[in-house]
C-alpha cells in the first residue's frame, strides 16, 4: 500500500520511515504518532498554497486569496484528498478507532493528510512539499475563478438580503432521527434541506436560495 501512495503523490521516500509515521493514528500509539507531522504538516500545506495563490492571482485581494485557501484546505477537502490518495487504506488505528463509522473519521483521515505533507518536507525539503501539494490539488487549482467570491454560502446569502434592504435570513430547524432540517421561507417559496449537524443543514439551504438567485439575476 506505500508504494500505491507514494505512485499516488508522485513522489519517492527516500526514508521510508516518515511515510510510515505519518500513518500512525495517536490512538495506535500514544508515543510514537503523526501529530507532530500534522502540525508541521498544516503549516507548510498553508505555505504553499498561498505562495501559488500570491503568485498566480498578483491581483486578487488578501481577502479573496484567504477565501480561495480556506476552500482548498477545509476539513472535507483534506479528508476527501486522504482517500483519493488511499491514505485511509494504510492508516494505524486502534481497534475500537478502526471500527467507527467512516464519517467519524474525517478529522483522522485530514490529520493523515497534513502529516504526510510535513513527511514530504522533512523528506525531501520545500521544493518537494511544493510539487507535490500542487499535484495533489492541481485540478482544484485548475478550477479557480476569480468571478466567484468563495464566500461561505451563509455569509453570502446575509449580504444579499442586505443589499436588498432585507432582514438577516431567518433558518427554522427542527431535530428527528436523521439529524437537523432545516427551512427558509424566500419570496413565498419554502426552501428545505436536511443534514446530519444544524451548521451543515442551513449552509444546504443557504445554497438553495443563492442559487435561484442567480437564475432570476441571469
Amino acid at each position: 500500500m506505500l508504494e500505491i501512495i507514494q505512485k499516488n503523490i508522485g513522489y519517492s521516500f527516500t526514508n521510508k520511515q516518515l511515510l510510515e509515521l505519518s500513518l500512525v493514528h495517536k490512538s495506535f500509539s500514544n508515543e510514537t504518532n503523526n501529530e507532530r507531522l500534522e502540525f508541521l504538516g498544516d503549516t507548510i500545506l498553508n505555505s504553499v498554497i498561498s505562495q501559488y495563490l500570491f503568485l498566480k492571482y498578483p491581483d486578487a485581494t488578501e481577502g479573496h486569496l484567504s477565501r480561495i485557501r480556506s476552500m482548498l484546505v477545509k476539513s472535507q477537502s483534506l479528508a476527501d484528498k486522504a482517500k483519493s490518495l488511499k491514505l485511509n487504506k494504510a492508516v494505524k488505528l486502534s481497534k475500537g478507532t478502526a471500527n467507527l463509522k467512516e464519517d467519524n473519521k474525517k478529522s483522522i483521515y485530514e490529520g493523515c493528510f497534513e502529516s504526510l505533507i510535513g513527511a514530504i518536507y522533512l523528506d525531501g525539503g520545500w521544493d518537494h512539499a511544493t510539487i507535490a501539494t500542487i499535484n495533489i490539488f492541481s485540478k482544484e487549482l485548475n478550477e479557480i475563478s476569480l468571478k466567484n467570491s468563495f464566500k461561505d454560502p451563509k455569509t453570502e446569502l446575509q449580504e444579499v438580503f442586505q443589499s436588498k434592504g432585507m432582514k438577516p435570513p431567518k433558518y427554522n430547524h427542527h431535530e428527528h432521527a436523521l439529524g437537523f432540517e432545516c427551512s427558509l421561507v424566500f419570496k413565498e417559496k419554502n426552501y428545505l434541506s436536511t443534514s446530519k449537524s444544524k451548521q451543515s443543514a442551513e449552509t444546504k439551504v443557504a445554497e438553495q436560495v443563492l442559487e435561484d438567485i442567480r437564475i432570476i439575476n441571469e
